[in-house]
């Protein structure tokens, strides 16, 4: 009978661990998870979905939350009647003013794009992380692939949000945005700094070759006379062949 009890509470114990592991999953994820995707994350088999999410139903009926379990998918959702709450704390983020390093980035991005975060990175002369992914959350700048070099980069530009919120046609207008404007003459001598370092380097670089190349000749000279010169050692060799024949004579 102990034993039986036991294993009774095992189950439970379990159960409860999957509903908890299922709830952090599903809010994690955020949009509709698949059951399968669900069963995997909790290490769970997907045919245990369906109960565990019945299961969870009741711990939200007074709250602002509910789980939506639709064609195989679930998700954590606000109630209908929140759904105004949510527009303004959403309003509220995304009009928040830009910061200036924000607006640095923007504005890079704007009029370099398409643009990677290391060319952001060393126009600015910090790194950026935290500041892109903070303009990709507000909608003004987005992904638009991957740059066709070593570790394949994403490119970063502007999209329709951008320019919308500063009132362009077009994004041959940036110039009669002043947020933006006042960083362009900064941006290009940034970019000059940037230009003229690397053809500096690349000047050394082939300055350094150029002198390796005019010393070859001198440098194969000496190796051939080296080369080419009798050694003590063969000198001694030589002296002692003489020797030999001159004792056989």
């Amino acid at each position: 009978m102990a034993i039986k009890d036991s294993y009774q509470a095992e189950l439970i114990h379990d159960e409860e661990y999957l509903i908890r592991a299922a709830e952090a999953a599903i809010f994690a994820y955020g949009s509709a998870i698949s059951f399968d995707k669900l069963a995997e994350a909790i290490g769970a088999e997907e045919k245990q979905i369906p109960q565990l999410l019945h299961s969870m139903l009741g711990r939200y009926e007074n709250s602002a939350f509910e789980l939506l379990i639709l064609d195989g998918h679930t998700q954590l959702a606000t109630k209908s009647e929140y759904a105004q709450v949510v527009r303004n704390a959403l309003t509220i983020r995304h009009n928040q003013p830009l910061s200036r390093a924000a607006l640095e980035v923007l504005a890079i991005i704007a009029y370099n794009q398409p643009a990677t975060r290391a060319l952001v990175d060393r126009v600015r002369g910090v790194e950026s992380p935290s500041v892109i992914m903070s303009l990709c959350d507000k909608g003004l700048i987005e992904e638009q692939g991957r740059l066709d070099a070593p570790g394949r980069p994403m490119l970063y530009g502007t999209t329709t949000v951008f320019l919308r919120t500063f009132g362009l046609e077009s994004i041959d207008d940036l110039d009669e945005v002043p947020e933006l404007a006042m960083f362009s003459q900064q941006i290009k001598e940034q970019r000059r700094q940037l230009l003229l370092g690397e053809e500096t380097t690349k000047a050394q670089k082939d300055q350094l070759t150029l002198e390796a190349v005019s010393e070859v000749p001198s440098a194969v000279a000496d190796v051939t006379v080296t080369d080419t010169a009798e050694t003590p050692f063969e000198v001694r060799m030589e002296e002692e062949k003489k020797a030999r024949q001159e004792n056989e004579e």
